[in-house]
């Protein structure tokens, strides 16, 4: 079994070549079929949209829990549909293609499948360019603007069956609506805006993440994974406050013990301003156990 932390730094995906207009002829091509629709959740943003009709209607949601760059993806639908096929790529077209090593997926009474992962829209080359210059929060938003305004639609491709094209157009406006609902969502929490954004430091983490969490009994024994969404309150001090859990896939008990074990063992240093005064804030991210 594996426990596997995810950050707004990380994805869980392997880089491949070519991309997938390789394939252009024998793909399926979506035209969206409503507007997108953006909920404003306790934890979460959340857009979504369809693309096409009846049988081969697709749900596409991009889902937030913090501002950033990282988001859930999620799709579902018949023409996604698993059968034995378990290999999953994707791609902001015209960027490169990724596979997803280890996809959350799941059977849908329609006969499709629903897939879950974490991505972003900065491509991994420029993404990897930007961390190396130690970029700061507003270049990352910059990057991710680009990459928005640049993608032309959205591929996603199962096994050995023909992509699926969404076309989306061009992300840039949703994603300023988006980033609107994540700066109403940090106020909602408690926290003043304009002092999270002055941060210069993030909370960072004291001592060995992986040594603060255990794979839960259970869900061990039945050879079950889960994928866990949590936020750590962390206060001037560098204390943790509170841990809420934004979103849970799998079974329940997976949170449950994920805030157990961070309030009894986590140790943090807190955020900093420019000043490097303490700053009361937050970690949002994603904890994956895998199973097998």
């Amino acid at each position: 079994m594996k426990i596997r932390f995810l950050s707004a730094a990380l994805c869980m995906s392997t880089l491949l070549q070519p991309t997938f207009a390789d394939a252009a002829e024998e793909s399926l091509v979506l035209a969206p079929s409503s507007r997108w629709n953006l909920d404003y959740g306790e934890e979460s943003c959340r857009l979504g949209r369809t693309f096409g009709e009846d049988e081969n209607k697709v749900l596409l949601i991009f889902a937030k829990y913090a501002p950033g760059v990282s988001m859930e993806v999620m799709a579902s639908g018949v023409p996604l549909s698993a059968k034995r096929a378990r290999s999953f790529t994707y791609s902001f077209d015209p960027a490169e293609k990724i596979e997803e090593e280890r996809p959350f997926f799941g059977d849908l009474e329609s006969g499709g499948t629903i897939w879950q992962f974490s991505g972003k829209l900065i491509p991994p080359a420029t993404f990897d360019n930007l961390q190396e210059a130690e970029a700061s929060k507003a270049e990352f938003r910059v990057a991710e603007s680009q990459a928005a305004d640049a993608t032309k639609s959205i591929t996603f491709k199962v096994g050995g069956k023909a992509p699926v094209i969404l076309e989306t157009g061009g992300l840039g406006g949703v994603l300023s609506a988006m980033d609107a609902c994540l700066d109403d969502l940090v106020s909602s929490w408690g926290y003043d805006l304009e002092i999270q954004k002055s941060i210069v430091k993030e909370p960072e983490a004291q001592g060995d993440m992986s040594k603060w969490l255990d794979y839960p009994t259970l869900p061990l024994r039945r050879g079950l994974s889960g994928s866990v969404r949590y936020r750590l309150a962390i206060d001037e001090e560098g204390r943790l406050t509170d841990c809420i859990i934004q979103s849970n896939y799998s079974d329940p008990i997976f949170g449950e013990e994920v805030c157990n074990r961070f309030m009894r063992r986590a140790r943090y240093e807190p955020a900093r301003n420019a000043q490097g005064e303490g700053v009361r804030s937050y970690v949002a991210s994603t904890v994956v156990f895998i199973s097998g």
